[in-house]
């Protein structure tokens, strides 16, 4: 065999597997960034607009929550969107979140949306090291939360030195109705995430009955919408105080 066709072979074998890398590669593309997978629209323009407007409109969001193992404060996704929410939608913007399998990976899309038809998005990898339901869910309700406030550029702070976020950390609801109404001192961020049981729902709902301005105090109180978030370590506390104005009231009725 002469040298010429050593090179020539040589040759062959390069350019194969140049060709088999260059297939890789673009199949890896491909499979990890195909069209469908973009992260904005094609035009951007009057979303750009909308999202400056309602962002120059977001309050600073403060820690609603404590973690019990951590000691830190954080700000659950539920206050989250209840404060951004309203201004969103004034300025033609909605947000929404899912899940997405591609390959066997679980990804969460987060998706900013503009009623001209333009979007924005990111997206984050699910990884869960447990078959269990519940802890699968925790993670993936702390990635929806990074994600929410990074697409959005939200900032949740717990600085003594902000007026706001002071007021709201130290927001007291006091009713002094007569010494018929609640009376208690709450701060959100002090309490655990964990909520009442459907048994004690029960219960306060029994106890509730004809006393709807009570239960509205209760909202009011613990900055909620329905008896089922009242914080469980609040429920004694909660089921005494309506037990105790009932019986004022029941009494000054008699009188």
């Amino acid at each position: 065999m002469e040298i010429s066709d050593v090179s020539k072979i040589f040759s062959a074998v390069v350019e194969l597997y140049e060709k088999k890398t260059n297939n890789a590669i673009e199949s890896m593309v491909k499979k990890h960034f195909t069209p469908e997978m973009k992260f904005e629209s094609d035009l951007t323009g009057e979303i750009n607009t909308a999202l400056s407007k309602a962002q120059g409109e977001f309050p600073t969001i403060v820690f609603n929550r404590e973690n019990p193992h951590l000691k830190e404060g954080y700000t659950d996704l539920n206050a989250i969107m209840k404060v951004i929410r309203p201004i969103l939608s004034k300025h033609g913007l909605s947000f929404t979140q899912q899940l997405w399998i591609n390959d066997g990976e679980t990804l969460l899309i987060s998706r900013c949306r503009h009623c001209s038809g333009q979007w924005i998005e990111c997206r984050c990898r699910v990884i869960s090291t447990s078959q269990d339901l519940q802890k699968f869910d925790s993670g993936l309700q702390k990635m929806k939360i990074i994600a929410a406030m990074s697409l959005l550029n939200i900032t949740a702070a717990n600085d003594p030195s902000d007026d706001d976020a002071e007021k709201a950390m130290t927001d007291v609801r006091t009713y002094m109705e007569k010494g018929t109404a609640l009376d208690m001192k709450y701060v959100p961020v002090k309490e655990s995430y964990e909520t009442i049981t459907k048994e004690q729902i029960e219960e306060l709902e029994y106890e509730l009955q004809e006393y709807s301005d009570i239960a509205s105090q209760l909202f009011e109180m613990f900055k909620i919408d329905a008896l089922c978030d009242i914080p469980k370590s609040k429920f004694q506390w909660c089921a005494d105080r309506i037990r105790k104005l009932k019986l004022i009231r029941q009494e000054a009725k008699i009188r």
